[in-house]
Parts: C-alpha cells; structure tokens; sequence
C-alpha cells in the first residue's frame, strides 16, 4: 500500500520523459509556437499529481493535466477570458484525445516585462 501510495504517480506520470517524446505534450508545444508564436512558452506536465482520481480515467497515456505560461503578442487587448477560449480553440483536438486540464498563465510580453 505505501508503495503504491508513493511511487505510483512517479511510476505512471512519464515524469523522467521530456515533454517532447510525449504525443500530447509535443502536439501542444507545436500547437501554441505555431499558433501564438510566443516570446515564452513553458509547459510542465502535472498529471502525476491526478493519477488515480476518479474523475480523470486512466487516457491519454497518463497526459491528462498540463501547466502552461504563454507570453505573446497575440493576447494584446484580449480578456484572459479570450486568451483561454483562444488556446482552448487551438488544442481542440488534444482535449478530445485525453487532456482533461490546463491551468493557463497568459500574458502579453508588456505584462510580462518584456
């Protein structure tokens, strides 16, 4: 039970994988260059932290939560909402594939410092 409990999300996340060799993560990535052509784009795959929750089955090879920080241009005089809806858009696929969430960080490089 306490292995389970302790190194199953560090078992089942692909934690020791980068992003790239991951298919959701690498579409992703591609997606938002593409699409945003952002001054930073920072992905980190969270799903270890959801293993197991009933409400997130086992999809996606375990890529099913991701933590994303975009700067771009693009978000100049748009709402975060807008911003979201804009990336949700773009990932359309992904979420049909087993992504499940994104905590989304969006910003114009103005906002962000740059």
């Amino acid at each position: 039970m306490l292995f389970r409990r302790f190194f199953r999300p560090l078992l089942s996340s692909g934690m020791d994988l980068p992003l790239e060799s991951r298919p959701l993560a690498a579409a992703i990535r591609r997606k938002l260059t593409e699409q945003f052509e952002p001054n930073v784009l920072d992905i980190k795959d969270e799903s270890h932290k959801h293993a197991g929750h009933s409400e997130v089955p086992d999809r996606a090879g375990g890529e099913t939560h991701f933590r994303v920080k975009i700067v771009s241009q693009l978000f100049e005089g748009k709402t975060m909402v807008q911003r979201h809806r804009m990336i949700y858009s773009v990932l359309e696929d992904e979420f049909q594939a087993g992504v499940h969430a994104l905590a989304l960080q969006t910003k114009t490089p103005a906002e962000s410092g740059q």
